[in-house]
Formats: structure tokens, C-alpha cells, sequence
């Protein structure tokens, strides 16, 4: 599948039984998991679609730092985005602060990819379906280049940073 497609499968809407609910500090919270979200980009990029790495790690006082990159692999292109994330090391919760900071890092990589950014939305009041990429852009001025074609002349270069 080519990039744009993959593209334009992590924007659609996220069916409303896949969204998770909890209660912090008497609000309510929704999310998605990380295993769904894992078993979305499966099913919309395809399961050698996307790739995972931990980019850096660190802690800072008492807090556990890390940044992950979400790479989306087309047959034509790749791109990749990055997150961090972080956690308190003596938290005493579900799962470990690593772990913990792992699935903050996915949530926020895929929401850049727009799978799951309308749940970041203040005043969202529902699951918004977004324009196709295509009717997003707006009109170039003479001597701009498009996203596509920058990617196309540079976006190898940039994936291939360690």
C-alpha cells in the first residue's frame, strides 16, 4: 500500500467500542490502549506497515523519560514521528513507569498520525471525520513544493537518521 493510503486509513474514525474510559482525579478520561492501538495500525498500515523503536531514554530525578518513533512504511515511502513521554519512578500504579511511559509515547505518535487525535481535543464532542489529506492543502505559492514532493527529494534522508 502506498503511504498516502496508509495515511488516509489512520484518519478514519475509530469505532466507539475500541475507546477505553477511566476516572482520574474524578474525571472521567478516554483512551485507547496500546495493545488497540497496536491491533489498529495492524489492520490499517498492515502488520509490516509500521515499525516501533525507543529512540532515547532517561531519568531525571525521580522521573522517567522516553522518546519513541513511529515509523509508517508505504511500498513507495516511509515517514516517521516522534514522542515522548514520562513517568514518576516510584509510581505505584498499573504496569511499570517504562511500560507506562512506552504506551504514552504510542498514544501521542499515532494521534500525529491522527489515529485517535480527536480524543486529545478539549471540546471534542464526538469521533470528527476529517477531510481526506488531499482537500487539506492549501494553494502553493510560486516556488513552494508540495509535502509530497519534498518527501519524494529529501524524505529518504530523513527517514534513515539513527
Amino acid at each position: 500500500m502506498k503511504l498516502t493510503e496508509i495515511l488516509e486509513n489512520l484518519r478514519k474514525p475509530v469505532p466507539k467500542e475500541l475507546i477505553s474510559h477511566k476516572i482520574i482525579k474524578g474525571n472521567r478520561i478516554d483512551y485507547i490502549s496500546w495493545v488497540t492501538l497496536a491491533d489498529l495500525l495492524d489492520d490499517r498500515a498492515g502488520t509490516d506497515g509500521w515499525s516501533w523503536r525507543m529512540v532515547d531514554q532517561q531519568q531525571i530525578g525521580n522521573r522517567l523519560t522516553q522518546v519513541w518513533e513511529l515509523t509508517i512504511i508505504g511500498e513507495d515511502r516511509s515517514i516517521s514521528r516522534q514522542a515522548s513521554g514520562d513517568e514518576d519512578v516510584d509510581l505505584e500504579a498499573y504496569g511499570t513507569p517504562a511500560t507506562n511511559v512506552e504506551a504514552q509515547c504510542l498514544r501521542r505518535c499515532c494521534a500525529k498520525y491522527n489515529l485517535g487525535r480527536f480524543l486529545w481535543k478539549k471540546d471534542r464532542k464526538s469521533n470528527l471525520q476529517l477531510p481526506p489529506i488531499s482537500q487539506t492543502s492549501q494553494p502553493l505559492k510560486k516556488g513552494e513544493i508540495t509535502r509530497d514532493e519534498w518527501l519524494r527529494r529529501f524524505g529518504n534522508k530523513q527517514t534513515q537518521k539513527v
